[in-house]
């Protein structure tokens, strides 16, 4: 005879709930009832672009566009405890993006972003898990004329997410030259799985980049022929905040 055969599991989760979030700094996310399992997305934020600059020396007046600052990571992960309770509490720090160079012609960066992490499980006071996944946040790029030549913004750096983990891409380096006339600025990087980089300027300031994770692009080197507001050279592009997205099954 013939042992009868195991059923097979039909179960289809259904999506209970979704939140976004994309205030920076010490956020939460509340567990709804009958969860089952969570998935969890992050990314970090972008770094700002840098500002053009000038130069004169013995020569005519030299000018060199800023360089972009590179994109916020991104991870995506899968959480399912034994002891998940409705009204527990995930918690994350949302990156905010980097600001663009103000200042060129030195060594003024665009400010790096901040990374977006999942940090713990609580209910109520209790930690119930704590987690090291993180959206790395980027670099910012450099100003014209500052140390380093061909120097990109890099991407950030992503970590622990238990299905993806993707870097952001790096802002576009500053050119080597540094011609007698306007350059441009370079673009800054996308986030991953994100928002795009700011454009380079081709009039005066960079563009911004767009949440979530997008860096910030640098600044035009001079405004040949256009109203300047910025003593002759163009400021860098802010980067992008991060952001996080949870997706309750049950």
């Amino acid at each position: 005879m013939l042992g009868a055969s195991r059923a097979t599991s039909t179960r289809e989760y259904q999506l209970l709930d979704t939140g976004t979030i994309t205030s920076t700094g010490s956020q939460s996310y509340t567990i709804p009832a009958g969860t089952l399992y969570l998935e969890i997305e992050v990314w970090g934020a972008g770094g700002g672009g840098g500002a053009g600059g000038t130069y004169s020396g013995r020569g005519p007046t030299a000018y060199q566009g800023g360089g972009g600052g590179g994109g916020g990571a991104y991870c995506k992960h899968k959480y399912q405890p034994s002891d998940m309770q409705v009204n527990d509490t995930l918690n994350f720090t949302v990156g905010a993006g980097g600001a663009g160079s103000a200042s060129g012609g030195g060594s003024n960066a665009g400010a790096n972003g901040a990374a977006t992490t999942l940090d713990t499980h609580m209910s109520g006071a209790s930690t119930i898990a704590s987690f090291s996944v993180s959206a790395g946040g980027a670099e910012g790029n450099l100003s014209g004329f500052a140390i380093g030549w061909g120097t990109d913004g890099d991407g950030g750096t992503a970590a622990n997410g238990n299905i993806t983990n993707t870097d952001g891409a790096d802002g576009g380096a500053r050119p080597s030259s540094s011609p007698h006339s306007g350059q441009n600025g370079v673009a800054g990087g996308a986030g991953a799985n994100g928002g795009a980089g700011g454009a380079g300027g081709t009039i005066q300031d960079g563009g911004n980049g767009t949440v979530p994770g997008g860096g910030g692009g640098g600044g035009k080197s001079n405004c040949h022929g256009f109203a300047c507001p910025h003593a002759g050279v163009g400021y860098g592009g802010d980067g992008a905040d991060g952001k996080v997205i949870v997706k309750a099954y049950g």
